[in-house]
């Protein structure tokens, strides 16, 4: 039987932390008899892109092309066009950095 684990996240502010998430996933990993590919991590990095999402020490946003499109939106001329796009980004608030 061979399991693929495709993304495993592992973020902390604080480095005591992360090194300790670190420690239980590789002790996990140790005893399940389980590999990774070093080819494919990402250990320590500042930043990374993963699954159309920039991930970096002040949380994760969305890639530039989807806010590309927020941006062309046509302008809004009635109130209920207006209520949609304030519900949609209601709705991505925590994909876009520093939204407010």
């Amino acid at each position: 039987v061979y399991i693929f684990i495709d993304n495993i996240i592992i973020f902390s502010d604080i480095v005591d932390k992360y090194t300790k998430y670190l420690e239980t996933i590789f002790n996990l990993f140790k005893k399940n008899n389980i590999s990774i590919a070093l080819a494919k991590s990402y250990i320590v990095y500042p930043s990374i892109e993963l699954l159309s999402f920039y991930i970096n020490r002040f949380g994760l946003t969305n890639i530039e092309y989807y806010i590309t499109t927020f941006r062309n939106f046509a302008f809004l001329n009635n109130l209920f066009a207006l209520e949609q796009y304030i519900s949609v980004f209601r709705f991505l608030r925590y994909l876009i950095l520093y939204y407010a």
